[in-house]
């Protein structure tokens, strides 16, 4: 499990300005809110690792927390977080959770005069918090013409994980590029009636 520290923060502690990111954590099992700080590069590191789907263990004033980041606010002009969620869940119930699909390998029809297109990049999976899948790869080698197309109901994730995206829409696939000749405007020929008129 991914560990990461935190600190106590108050209602109205501006924490922008420290290096510091501000959050809050709850969960079933936690009767009020608690809201926390913490440093900036230290949640950059664990969630580049952990993403919204791995548990992390949070330790505040000495105690700890299995953790999922549930939700978070950044600022897209500064690329810096703003806010966190941290969502402690009860780990006998299941959740429900957003996991991020990669593609991997060649789809040999590339080579045929194709583009790969990578149509989901997100799968909506149900399971016991720990049981949650970091990521789910997907071999795109078997994408052989462009006929061929990678589906979810393809994805199989074992028996802990559901999967409750649609099992038929289509993961990844190759669509040919057709290319664009456009043919150069050639002058008409004089008609046969046509005669010049001498010139003067």
């Amino acid at each position: 499990m991914y560990s990461l520290k935190a600190e106590l923060r108050e209602k109205k502690e501006n924490v922008g300005g420290e290096g510091y990111i501000s959050a809050v954590l709850y969960g079933p099992e936690i009767k009020e809110n608690i809201l926390l700080k913490i440093k900036e590069g230290d949640f950059k590191k664990t969630y580049k690792e952990a993403g919204e789907t791995s548990l992390i263990d949070l330790e505040v004033d000495n105690k700890k927390y299995p953790v999922l980041v549930y939700d978070y606010q950044n600022d897209p002009m500064l690329g810096k977080f703003i806010h966190i969620d941290f969502y402690s869940p009860n780990l006998k119930q299941e959740v429900e959770a957003e996991v991020p699909v990669e593609l991997k390998g060649t789809a040999p029809a590339v080579a045929l005069g194709g583009t790969l297109i990578h149509n989901l990049k997100i799968l909506h999976v149900k399971a016991l918090p720990n049981e949650l899948p970091h990521k789910v790869e997907v071999d795109v080698s078997t994408l052989l013409t462009f006929a061929d197309a990678i589906k979810v109901s393809s994805i199989d994730l074992g028996s802990k994980v559901k999967i409750i995206t649609n099992k038929d829409e289509i993961i990844a696939s190759v669509v040919e590029v057709k290319a664009e000749v456009e043919a150069a405007p050639q002058a008409e020929a004089p008609k046969e009636n046509e005669k010049e008129e001498p010139a003067k």
